[in-house]
């Protein structure tokens, strides 16, 4: 059988394998091959498998079906090793949209040397993709590092590399709203430097963020954000970028640690948005202590353990609480990550100022109205 078709190798529990293509000469090529499956398409009667050079098979599929969003189903088993495992194909019916991975770092190298390469081979499945890292201001040397050890992929265009030189501090909601307004992709993901995607993990989100239903890495229960069981990964969220900035992206007046992440997940349901847990397979993070969290901080009191002062979470909850009683949804007043960042090590300068295209912004009690426009430029 000669297939011309784009298919996603799924395990039983629907997690991501491997891409699956069908080319015109009958073969099959698998990437990532982790069970020696690249071979020749051979239709047995109702069934359709995949035998490698001897002829063996190697995978085989035996019923059809349709998954919640009517993408159809080809049921059946791999061979791994001396076992058949169950799992199933699917076809890849719409344009894969672009989607960005955003990290911010400041003086976090250590962690970032570990995460990034992983991450960055962990979703070479995934074509429509670039990884945006920003340097907000470190002194770790983590530019000479990534000038060293990641050219490669700067010069694919798989990496974008921004350099803030401006900052005195790490101010989490800006960084993440900066590298947000540099990303390129319809879909934006915020993953914290010392945070592992795991294997699949953009193919994963294509699935699963729409521009009405965005995800987060806290567990949820109904409506209820469950802080206690974040894996470490409670400040990763992915949404379409058009449904970050329908918000006002994060709240820049947080200014020290922690309920950033709550803050944006309560504004966005405010706004009638529908969300889900990321599933736990790709929410795995480099565990470290507060010290680690507060060092770079301008308010080292984070208030995590006890009540806390200026930039503790304490204040910043209160502070979303106050917003939401007053109908404060969106927020920042559309200056949103501002600032001026190095592209690539001098390639370009790009400001990032100024209120965004028809953003929304408070007018008095009357209500919203729309701005003139400002974007990232290039000079």
């Amino acid at each position: 059988m000669h297939l011309q078709q784009e298919f996603e190798l799924l395990d039983a529990g629907g997690g991501w394998v491997a891409r699956v293509i069908g080319l015109p000469d009958g073969t099959v090529k698998v990437e990532p091959d982790l069970y020696g499956l690249t071979g020749s398409w051979k239709r047995e009667k109702l069934a359709l498998s995949i035998v490698d050079a001897t002829g063996r098979p190697v995978a085989r599929f035996v019923s059809q079906g349709l998954d919640s969003r009517s993408r159809r189903l080809f049921w059946g088993a791999v061979k791994v090793g001396p076992h058949w495992l169950e799992h199933c194909l699917r076809i890849r019916s719409r344009p894969s949209p672009r989607i960005s991975l955003c990290t911010t770092s400041r003086n976090r190298l250590h962690h970032v040397r570990e995460t990034l390469p992983q991450n960055i081979a962990d979703n070479r499945d995934y074509p429509n993709l670039e990884f945006v890292l920003l340097d907000y201001n470190s002194s770790d040397g983590l530019g000479h590092w990534v000038g060293k050890e990641l050219g490669a992929e700067i010069a694919s265009g798989r990496l974008s590399y921004y350099l803030a030189p401006q900052p005195t501090h790490f101010h989490a909601t800006h960084s993440r709203n900066m590298s947000i307004r540099l990303a390129s992709g319809d879909i934006v993901c915020v993953v914290d430097a010392d945070n592992y995607t795991g294997r699949g993990f953009a193919s994963y989100l294509a699935d699963h963020v729409e521009p009405d239903n965005f995800l987060i890495g806290g567990r949820m229960e109904g409506d209820d954000f469950m802080v206690a069981d974040d894996e470490g990964c409670i400040g990763r969220y992915a949404l379409y970028k058009t449904t970050f900035l329908d918000v006002g992206g994060m709240d820049e007046a947080h200014v020290g640690w922690g309920y950033d992440d709550v803050d944006l997940y309560r504004r966005l349901h405010a706004k009638g948005y529908r969300c889900q847990s990321i599933d736990p397979r790709y929410a795995r993070c480099i565990p470290h202590d507060d010290a680690e969290r507060r060092k770079e901080l301008r308010h080292h009191d984070i208030g995590r353990d006890k009540m806390g002062g200026d930039g503790s979470v304490w204040v910043n909850a209160r502070r979303s609480q106050a917003n939401l009683d007053a109908g404060r949804i969106v927020l920042n007043d559309g200056r949103i990550g501002c600032g001026e960042v190095v592209k690539n090590f001098g390639e370009a300068t790009i400001v990032v100022h100024g209120r965004l295209p028809h953003q929304p912004h408070e007018d008095g009690p009357s209500g919203l109205s729309s701005s003139p426009g400002c974007a990232a430029r290039h000079r």
